[in-house]
């Protein structure tokens, strides 16, 4: 154990896992992120899938510094860290302050990113000046559920907001896939502000198995342009070459439901957290799979 304190989400917890060479950062009954101690490279590989935010057929990769982000929910920064690599000015909101101090101090997150805000991620994007980021990347999965309140329809017209006009927002959804209804009245949610929607699964082996589930939207196209010289660029041995590489052969169709059967979520209605049931218990189980129960109970 590396650093344990108790704080607003709950107890923040970092630890070395000697026989595996990973370092852990532990939210509650939730593992939130890792690293690979040998490469610090991402144990959660999803995690490397809003780097595509960049690779649109339509983008230049200008990295000249005008190129803005904000990264809504931290864990260990992967996605801040690697857009900040890129030259991108990256903007952080973490409700939690034990986890950015966790980020900066044991998974490399570097202090100079262009801005670190630590509240509720709804009030943030509520005022936050319009036409701000380029892109947004979106994942507040903890605890076996999402903060239901940042999947309305009225967080989802906030984040097109502050978007600039052909902004990508990326947004992680963690379910079980062939839970159809919960996956379509988020999609539908989403296309209330975005025509363009694709989504990618982290695995499509087991349709009924929780897994992560990355929304892509736009007021553009979403076509990825992940050429052999990109991935040459990031090295092609590392895990996000090999992520993005395979990520458009996990696609969940989201587009095949009757309009009829389903309605935007909004704040007054959002049955996310009932819906949600099932997966906090598989997700339960799953962290107890992971590692020993030990680990559980005596930190």
């Amino acid at each position: 154990m590396l650093s344990r304190q108790e704080s607003v989400t709950g107890w923040i917890a970092v630890s070395d896992e000697v026989e595996r060479d990973l370092r852990l950062l532990r939210s509650g009954h939730s593992i939130i992120g890792g690293h690979w101690n040998s490469t610090t490279e991402s144990i959660f590989g999803v995690f490397y899938y809003p780097d595509a935010v960049r690779l649109l057929a339509r983008n230049a990769l200008i990295g000249d510094g005008s190129e803005r982000a904000l990264q809504i929910g931290l864990g260990i920064g992967v996605s801040a860290r690697s857009l900040h690599e890129q030259n991108v000015r990256v903007d952080v909101v973490e409700i939690d302050p034990a986890v950015y101090k966790a980020a900066t101090e044991y998974f490399f997150l570097p202090k100079n990113l262009n801005g670190v805000h630590l509240q509720d991620g709804r009030q943030f994007i509520d005022e936050a000046p319009a036409s701000t980021y380029d892109y947004i990347v979106h994942d507040v999965f903890t605890g076996g559920s999402v903060p239901s309140s940042l999947f309305s329809q009225s967080a989802v017209a906030q984040l097109k907001r502050i978007l600039k006009p052909d902004g990508v927002l990326a947004m992680n959804y963690v379910g079980v896939p062939s839970d159809t209804r919960t996956l379509h009245h988020v999609a539908h949610t989403i296309r209330t502000a975005f025509p363009h929607v694709r989504c990618f699964a982290e695995t499509t082996g087991d349709l009924d198995t929780m897994t992560n589930m990355m929304f892509f939207a736009s007021p553009e196209p979403v076509e990825f342009d992940i050429s052999r010289d990109v991935i040459e660029a990031m090295g092609r041995d590392s895990i996000r070459a090999r992520m993005l590489v395979d990520m458009e052969k996990k696609e969940i169709r989201t587009d095949g439901y009757n309009a009829e059967d389903v309605r935007p979520i909004t704040d007054d209605w959002n049955p996310l957290p009932e819906w949600q049931v099932d997966t906090a218990i598989q997700h339960w189980k799953a962290m107890r799979e992971m590692f020993p129960s030990e680990y559980w109970l005596n930190y």
